[in-house]
């Protein structure tokens, strides 16, 4: 949440200031020896207080500039130590004193989301897997062509193809560059709301089919085997027929 750009600047600019065995991350440099003060020999090993803080500061700036650090704001959530509370006003006062909510307000008049046209348009993904990504902070590779295409095409990436989805949602105040789109918060969750209604009557189509589907196998089945309890009487009908006309011949003879 920090600025690194910010920090790291700050930090380049203070290492200025380092000596040369500091200010370079090769070569190895013993702490202790540049922590000592100038004056000192090795006979005195006298050292302030000021002086040793200086010089440790100096070495953790060198470590800082060498490595790449990361820097993050951290709020406390109440004054009592407890997990899983929140108290409101206490949040808020951190989050007002840091910047958050300036940073948060700032972003949100810019283009927050910068999608590349071919995550945009995107025709390659299995149904599925797009039904599952598309939420309201989504952010992963969606679906939007369903918004303005058939779901049987396979449009293009391209710009055209770009604009008229974004004609088609209705969306106003967003700009296009060489490869990406540039989307303001409301605009991704308007999109995705739509995408969502799309996908929920495209679920209820596929269940109304598979209904469909599942009750004719169905009367299928049971159609053939009506047919074949039909056949079964019919041989058991045809076979006490014969039994009957063999008694009958049997008692003749006798």
């Amino acid at each position: 949440m920090g600025n690194l750009a910010t920090s790291r600047a700050r930090v380049t600019a203070a290492s200025r200031s380092l000596p040369p065995q500091l200010s370079s991350g090769r070569n190895k440099v013993d702490t202790m020896e540049m922590m000592r003060h100038p004056d000192e020999t090795t006979n005195m090993r006298r050292q302030t207080v000021a002086s040793y803080f200086r010089y440790s500061l100096m070495d953790l700036l060198s470590k800082m500039v060498v490595g790449q650090p990361h820097f993050v704001r951290c709020i406390k959530p109440n004054d009592d130590r407890q997990a899983l509370r929140f108290t409101q006003e206490r949040v808020l006062a951190q989050l007002r004193y840091t910047g958050v909510l300036e940073t948060v307000n700032i972003r949100r008049q810019g283009y927050s989301h910068r999608i590349p046209f071919d995550e945009f348009v995107n025709s390659e993904d299995d149904f599925d897997e797009a039904l599952s990504s598309v939420t309201l902070d989504s952010r992963g590779p969606v679906r939007y062509y369903y918004l303005a295409f058939r779901a049987h095409q396979t449009p293009e990436t391209s710009t055209e193809n770009v604009v008229a989805i974004l004609q088609r949602a209705k969306l106003e105040h967003w700009a296009l560059g060489h490869t990406k789109v540039f989307l303001k918060y409301f605009h991704v969750e308007h999109l995705n709301l739509l995408l969502r209604g799309v996908m929920a009557r495209v679920v209820v189509m596929q269940a109304y089919t598979r209904g469909w589907l599942g009750a004719r196998r169905y009367r299928k089945v049971k159609q053939r085997r009506s047919h074949g309890a039909v056949n079964l009487k019919h041989m058991k009908s045809e076979r006490e027929q014969a039994a009957l006309r063999i008694q009958s011949a049997h008692i003749l003879l006798l």
